[in-house]
């Protein structure tokens, strides 16, 4: 059994943040989703509602809706640069709104990011650190499913605290430029500190967005996209069995990391 949380938080604000929580009064682990550059969709809040029935507290952000022209509704979307920097004041309050929920556990929250959702995730995960939880609030972990390329390119040495990546081989150029799933996994192997621990799962036949539920009866499509060092091409597909591997190394990696 699920409950739902009115009314939203955000609602009054420029972003909407969607509660679930487990049965009981908790206090439960939290785990903040952020959604892809292409908006929100139901797939997170089905992720949300998995997490819930597993004992974690799950909450599923919408960046765009209450922003204008943005978000379902309108279909638009806006220019990454603006949206970064959104999106980083919508976690920070969220954060500074959960110090008040007493069902959460303050002390075990976890971000998950979504391709340039994990752009989101990055500054407060990544050494050097950019972006700081609010007091009283202790950010434990992260998952990051198809990070974008532009983080890649960002200066980061380690990470702060224990990470799951998820990417399918099939996503992003091996070559000029660097992308996705090639320019990342370079960029881990070569990470400084090796103290926290990093998992990297890789899955055969994947494109970006594999665990999107409302790509499963779409054809593959493919985009040009202007990177850092070139063009290089972008391909979307669902694929069933990295939705459904994932979701195991997922559940592997909450239970080590909450001691569950």
């Amino acid at each position: 059994m699920l409950i739902f949380l009115a009314p939203k938080i955000g609602l009054a604000k420029p972003y909407i943040a969607d509660i679930y929580y487990p049965k009981g009064d908790g206090p439960f682990p939290v785990i903040i989703l952020s959604h892809g550059a292409g908006g929100p969709s139901v797939a997170y809040k089905k992720k949300a509602e998995g997490m819930a029935r597993n004992g974690r507290a799950a909450v599923v952000l919408d960046h765009y809706s209450a922003r204008g022209d943005y978000g379902d509704k309108f279909r638009n979307i806006p220019k990454l640069s603006d949206a970064r920097e959104w999106r980083e004041k919508d976690i920070i309050d969220l954060l500074h709104a959960l110090k008040n929920d007493n069902k959460i556990k303050k002390d075990k929250v976890i971000l998950a990011g979504w391709s340039a959702g994990s752009g989101i995730v990055l500054p407060f995960v990544s050494s050097p650190k950019r972006l700081i939880p609010p007091d009283g609030i202790t950010i434990v972990g992260a998952i990051l499913t198809y990070p974008y390329t532009a983080g890649c390119y960002e200066e980061i040495n380690s990470f702060n605290v224990p990470v799951i990546i998820h990417f399918g081989k099939l996503d992003g150029n091996n070559g000029n430029p660097l992308t996705g799933y090639h320019c990342w996994k370079k960029k881990i192997e070569n990470f400084k500190d090796r103290k926290v621990p990093v998992i990297f799962k890789e899955y055969s036949d994947a494109y970006h967005g594999y665990d999107l539920v409302f790509l499963k009866n779409r054809p593959k499509r493919c985009h040009m996209r202007k990177y850092k060092d070139g063009i290089g091409e972008i391909c979307m597909a669902f694929n069933q069995s990295a939705f459904e591997q994932a979701i195991i190394a997922n559940g592997e990696f909450l239970k080590k990391l909450l001691n569950d």
